[in-house]
C-alpha cells in the first residue's frame, strides 16, 4: 500500500545552487515542512502527466524515462503530438508502456492549445506537466504530492541544464510566496514571478476553472494555472528543484527581457486572464442545481422568441420538435391578442412562457433558458427567432460538428449557421480554428454549461448586438464556436429596397444592389450597442471589434444615403451615441423615440 500522504522517512530530490551565472546541483533531503505523518491509505492520487510534443526527437525517450520511473502502475502520461517532422512520432509510436497515450494532432495548434488538449484528455486525480526535453529528479512526485496535500496547485523550482541560465531562468520561487495571493497575482501581471509548467502540479479540481484555456491566450499556459490557483488563494510554492531543465536555442522562455512592445501585450493578456480566472472563480462557487450534475445527457432544446405570431408559429413550433426534443415558446409581452396562437402551440407539447411586457429579446430568451434547463437540463439549447426556419437535418449536423470541431467537446460552446438563406456567412481565424464572424443567435446552439460559466444574454442591450456580445464573452471565456457544417438557417432578411443613384440601380456585376431597411428605433440600439461592444472588447479582441465597428460604418452610410427615413435614423445615431455616452441600457427612452416620430 502507498500512503495517501508521505511518512517522515527521507526523501530525496536536487537542489540547485547558482553562483556567478551557472548552477551546480545535488541530491539532498526533503525540506522538513514537505515531510508529512499521516496513516497509512490504501491509495495515493493517480497522477495524470500531460506533455506537449513537437519535433523532439533528440530528447524526448530520455524525458520519457524518467518520467515512467517516477509514476506507478495506475498513472498515466498523455502525450499530444503537434504534426512533429523529425521522428517524434515514430519514437513515440513505438512506446510500449500501457501507462503512455499518444494522441497525433491533425494540424499544428501551437503549444499552448496544444496542452489545453492533453489537459483536457488526463483523468487523473492530481495533473503534472511536462516539457518534452526535460529530465524528471528522483522524488519529484513525492515532493509535488506532498504540496497538493491542502492546496490546488504546487509549483516548484528548476535546476537548469546545457547552458548557461538567463535573467528568467535565474528567478526562483519560495515557500514564502504561498499566503501571498495578491502579491502573486500581481507579480503575475507585471512580469517578476515566474511559474514553470514543468515544475508544477495541480489538483483535478483547479482544473474545472482553468479550462477552457481563455481565448485571447497565446502564450504562458503556465501562469495562467498559477494565477487561477492564486485567485482561489489555494496553491504552495516549494523551495526543492522537481526537474531538471534543458536550456538550449529552441527554449520558449526567453534568457533576457523581451522588448516594450512584447511585454506590453503579453501583461495586456494577462489582465483579460484575470478577468477570466475572477469570474470563473465565482461561477465555480456558486451553488448549482443538483441536475447539473448529470452526466451523458444528450436532450436538445429549442427556445423561440415571439412577439404579435401568426398562425405560422404553430408550423415552425411543429417543426422544431422533430428536431428537438423540448420546445419553449416566450411570448414577450405581445400587445395583439395572440392567445389563440399560443394554444395551438401548447397543443403540440410546447412549453408557453407569456411576459406581461415587452422585456427584449434578452429577456425573453434569458426566460426560455432557465426555463428549459429547470425542466430538461438539456445538453444543448437552440435560440430561435419566430421568423427564422432550419433545415431538415440541421441539429443532427450541428452536433456532428461540435463532436468533429478539431477541440475537445466541452471546449465547444456553440454550434452557429454555415449559410444563411444558402449564402455563406463571413468567416474569422480563431486561434487557428474556423469561426464564422458575428454569428447570430437564431439557429444557434448553445452548449447548456456555459450559462453557469459566462452568465446568461445580456439584458441591458434589450435587442440589437445581443448575440454578438454574448459570442464575445464565449470568446473571452476560451470557448469556440463552431461553424455547422451543411447548416443553412432560412432567415427572414426584411424589407429591401433597391440602391438607386440618379435612378439607376446600383450592382457589383451582375449583382444589384438592395438596401435592406431597419426602422429608427433599431438604428439607436444597433448604434449604442455596437458602441457598448466596441469599449467593452476592443482590447482583448480588436480585430473581430475592428471589422464589426468597419461593417457597422458601412451599413450606417448606406441606410443614410440611400434608405428611407434618413433624418429619422440620423436622429437615432445621434441619440444612440449620446446614451452610449451616459452608459444608458436598457429600453430606448421614451424622448428619444418622441424624437424619431416626429420626423418620420
Amino acid at each position: 500500500m502507498t500512503p495517501a500522504c508521505h511518512s517522515a522517512s527521507t526523501i530525496s530530490v536536487w537542489t540547485t545552487t547558482t553562483v556567478g551565472g551557472s548552477s551546480t546541483g545535488m541530491m539532498t533531503e526533503l525540506p522538513q515542512q514537505l515531510r508529512k505523518t499521516c496513516l497509512p491509505m490504501p491509495f495515493r492520487p493517480s497522477v495524470s502527466v500531460c506533455m506537449a510534443a513537437y519535433n523532439g526527437a533528440e530528447h524526448i525517450q530520455e524525458q520519457l524515462d524518467s518520467i515512467l520511473a517516477e509514476l506507478e502502475q495506475g498513472d498515466e502520461v498523455i502525450i499530444v503530438d503537434d504534426g512533429s517532422t523529425d521522428g517524434t512520432r515514430e519514437i513515440l509510436a513505438s512506446v510500449n508502456d500501457p501507462r503512455v497515450r499518444v494522441v497525433f494532432n491533425e494540424k499544428n495548434l501551437g503549444y499552448v492549445r496544444n496542452f489545453e488538449k492533453a489537459l483536457g484528455l488526463s483523468t487523473g486525480d492530481v495533473i503534472m506537466l511536462s516539457d518534452q526535453d526535460d529530465i524528471w529528479i528522483p522524488g519529484r512526485v513525492e515532493a509535488l504530492l506532498a504540496g497538493l496535500d491542502d492546496a490546488d496547485a504546487a509549483v516548484g523550482n528548476c535546476a537548469h541544464f546545457g547552458g548557461t541560465p538567463g535573467y528568467f531562468q535565474r528567478l526562483r520561487v519560495d515557500p514564502r510566496f504561498s499566503s501571498r495571493h495578491a502579491r502573486n497575482v500581481l507579480g503575475i501581471l507585471i512580469g517578476y514571478r515566474l511559474h514553470w509548467g514543468s515544475a508544477m502540479a495541480v489538483s483535478r479540481s483547479l482544473l474545472d476553472d482553468a479550462l477552457p484555456f481563455p481565448a485571447v491566450m497565446t502564450e504562458s499556459h503556465d501562469q495562467w494555472l498559477a494565477l487561477v490557483a492564486n485567485v482561489r488563494r489555494s496553491i504552495n510554492y516549494l523551495a526543492v528543484d522537481t526537474v531538471r531543465h534543458r536550456l538550449h536555442d529552441d527554449n520558449l522562455t526567453p534568457k533576457k527581457p523581451r522588448s516594450l512592445r512584447k511585454v506590453l501585450r503579453a501583461r495586456g493578456q494577462f489582465v483579460v486572464e484575470l478577468a477570466v480566472a475572477v469570474a470563473r472563480t465565482r461561477a465555480s462557487r456558486r451553488p448549482l442545481p443538483a441536475a447539473a450534475a448529470a452526466v451523458h445527457r444528450t436532450e436538445t432544446a429549442a427556445v423561440v422568441s415571439a412577439y404579435n405570431p401568426d398562425d405560422t408559429l404553430p408550423t415552425h413550433v411543429d417543426s422544431l420538435l422533430r428536431q428537438v426534443e423540448h420546445v419553449v415558446v416566450v411570448d414577450d409581452g405581445s400587445p395583439q391578442d395572440v392567445s389563440s396562437v399560443l394554444d395551438k402551440v401548447e397543443a403540440l407539447g410546447a412549453v408557453v412562457i407569456r411576459l406581461e411586457r415587452n422585456s427584449g429579446i434578452a429577456a425573453a430568451l434569458n426566460a426560455g433558458i432557465r426555463r428549459a434547463r429547470q425542466e430538461w437540463d438539456p445538453a444543448w439549447i437552440m435560440t430561435m427567432d419566430q421568423d427564422s426556419r432550419l433545415t431538415v437535418d440541421y441539429v443532427s449536423k450541428a452536433l456532428e460538428s461540435a463532436a468533429g470541431a478539431g477541440v475537445l467537446p466541452e471546449l465547444v460552446g456553440a454550434v452557429c449557421a454555415e449559410s444563411h438563406n444558402k449564402t455563406p456567412l463571413p468567416t474569422m481565424d480563431v486561434g487557428g480554428l474556423t469561426e464564422i464572424f458575428d454569428p447570430m443567435q437564431s439557429g444557434t446552439l448553445y452548449r447548456s454549461e456555459v450559462f453557469d460559466r459566462v452568465g446568461y444574454l445580456e439584458e441591458g442591450l434589450f435587442i440589437d448586438c445581443v448575440d454578438s456580445e454574448f459570442n464575445a464573452r464565449l470568446r473571452s471565456a476560451g470557448y469556440h464556436l463552431a461553424v455547422g457544417s451543411g447548416c443553412d438557417l432560412v432567415h427572414s432578411l426584411g424589407k429591401s429596397r433597391p440602391m438607386t443613384i440618379l435612378g439607376w440601380h446600383a450592382h457589383l456585376g451582375d449583382k444589384k444592389l438592395f438596401v435592406y431597411e431597419h426602422a429608427p428605433f433599431r438604428v439607436y440600439y444597433i448604434t449604442r450597442n455596437s458602441l457598448t461592444l466596441a469599449s467593452r472588447y476592443l482590447l482583448s479582441q480588436p480585430r473581430w471589434v475592428t471589422r464589426r465597428i468597419y461593417m457597422e460604418l458601412q451599413s450606417h452610410v448606406v441606410r443614410t444615403v440611400f434608405g428611407p427615413r434618413r433624418l429619422a435614423n440620423v436622429i437615432a445615431m445621434a441619440h444612440g451615441i449620446a446614451d452610449f455616452a451616459g452608459r444608458r441600457s436598457g429600453r430606448i427612452p421614451a424622448r428619444t423615440e418622441r424624437a424619431i416620430a416626429r420626423v418620420s
